[in-house]
């Protein structure tokens, strides 16, 4: 198989793990990179269905199909580099052939193309999806891991009135403070361990889309 998921790590062990991290990085890009991936697959699409009827739309519809393989062999050797991906084989640049004539017909009929387009068409979908969900959540725990650490500095403020109608937090404001530690210190591994995961369904979807389609 050319591209393979790591193993997962223990709930705590994920915060010392270097892949964690990484991944964690590419699944933030991926916002950027599929910006940039869609604009290109839809913009070159399009820029060469509307040349087909001329001479100079033949290299144009090349060079964007020819690019698109480019950019899944640098896709998939960014997920190895970043998620950790393991695996010797890429996909190849262009599809084997005697000649150029041969393996540019090639290039047109093979269904890696193809699929190579969709999954940067669906790299931006994805990327804003994991760039709000895992921002949202790390923030979200670490804002909880700070509550009890402002509390012990006396920089945060109390609990004072009714926070959304949970009047015993008010009452019990020791206790507040450290089940948000707690809710904390369990968000932040588990932020972690989601971006693992999501990591292995890309890397999932670009072994179908960009190696064995």
């Amino acid at each position: 198989m050319s591209l393979l998921s790591p193993p997962h790590p223990g709930f705590f062990e994920v915060l010392a793990t270097r892949r964690a991290y990484t991944t964690l990085l590419y699944l933030l890009g991926s916002m950027v990179t599929g910006i940039l991936t869609f604009t290109y697959a839809v913009t070159g699409l399009s820029l060469s269905l509307g040349l087909a009827i001329l001479i100079i739309g033949i290299p144009v519809a090349v060079a964007f199909l020819a690019g698109a393989r480019l950019l899944s062999v640098a896709e998939v050797h960014l997920l190895k580099a970043l998620v950790g991906a393991d695996g010797s084989e890429a996909p190849a640049l262009l599809p084997a052939g005697e000649g150029w004539l041969t393996r540019l017909k090639a290039l047109v009929g093979d269904r890696r193309t193809w699929t190579s387009l969709l999954y940067f068409v669906l790299l931006l979908p994805l990327g804003v999806a994991y760039f709000t969900l895992l921002v949202t959540l790390l923030i979200t725990g670490l804002a909880l891991l700070a509550v009890p650490v402002l509390r012990l500095l006396h920089l945060g403020a109390s609990f004072t009135g009714d926070l959304g109608g949970i009047a015993w937090i008010t009452a019990h404001p020791g206790l507040a403070v450290v089940l948000c530690g707690l809710a904390g210190l369990a968000l932040v591994p588990l932020t972690f361990h989601l971006a693992l995961l999501l990591g292995r369904f890309q890397i999932w979807l670009a072994r179908h889309l960009l190696i064995r389609a």
